[in-house]
């Protein structure tokens, strides 16, 4: 019966895309308001961002007004994305525990519905930039190469915390407080460069979505060619990681189905 769902790629990939494209409907962005409204939810976040903060943090940052918006767009497609597919296995129990077929897609899935308004968005940032005075350049496109390396991000985060929450609930409280935490180690208002050498710094330098925000910056607004070799530890880091989330999922498969 597993051999029925693992025939081919080709069919694992016509069930993640099914899958992707119902979960997709069951969020609020399948509505013209609530697509709406994952645009406008960052956009009201950086105008409150730029009231309190562009006098103090914004001095000296070329554009803060893509700046910040850049940092809120990716912060909560993080946020909302691993906050979402670390409950897929469990809200989604029907499937997970009577169904034979790669319980990860169900998690990859869930990654995939919650990128569609990510790469809306960040469309958008590239527009208001060429708006609010960026000069169009080539090498914009490789916001692109931001977009996938974000992806592999949320989806190998989203992995582990998917099989840790089927194991133990009252993780999502945890996650809830880590992300307010991780809001403040994110270079959203101001800049990594106003740190210092203190303790800040260092885990701001720690910090994957940081590095992946320091990059997409530096595309956009300064119209720079981010150096070759952070591109390849970025990537090369998230698709190891990816693999061994992989790996540490197929593990516990078997007893996921049991707790959900």
């Amino acid at each position: 019966m597993t051999g029925r769902f693992r025939l081919s790629d080709s069919r694992d990939l016509n069930l993640l895309r099914e899958l992707t494209i119902s979960q997709f409907k069951l969020k609020d962005q399948s509505t013209f308001f609530g697509l709406l409204w994952s645009l406008l939810n960052p956009l009201v976040m950086v105008g409150i961002l730029f009231v309190f903060f562009a006098t103090r943090f914004g001095e000296g940052v070329e554009n803060y007004r893509i700046f910040l918006l850049l940092g809120m767009v990716q912060y909560t497609h993080f946020a909302n994305a691993t906050s979402t597919s670390m409950r897929s296995l469990v809200t989604m129990r029907q499937l997970t525990g009577g169904a034979l077929f790669p319980k990860e897609l169900l998690v990859v899935s869930s990654t995939l519905a919650n990128t569609a308004d990510f790469v809306i968005a960040m469309a958008a940032c590239v527009v208001l930039a060429y708006l609010t005075g960026t000069p169009a350049h080539w090498t914009h496109l490789l916001m692109l190469l931001v977009v996938l390396a974000q992806v592999l991000l949320v989806t190998w985060v989203s992995l582990l915390l998917a099989c840790a929450f089927t194991m133990a609930r009252d993780l999502q409280h945890l996650y809830q407080v880590f992300l307010r935490a991780l809001m403040f180690i994110t270079p959203i208002f101001y800049s990594a460069s106003s740190l210092g050498d203190g303790m800040a710094r260092y885990l701001v330098m720690l910090n994957p979505l940081a590095q992946l925000l320091a990059v997409s910056r530096s595309i956009l607004i300064d119209n720079q060619i981010p150096d070759a070799r952070t591109i390849v530890v970025i990537t090369l880091t998230n698709l190891v990681m990816l693999v061994l989330s992989w790996c540490i999922f197929k593990l516990l498969e078997p007893r996921i189905v049991e707790y959900v």
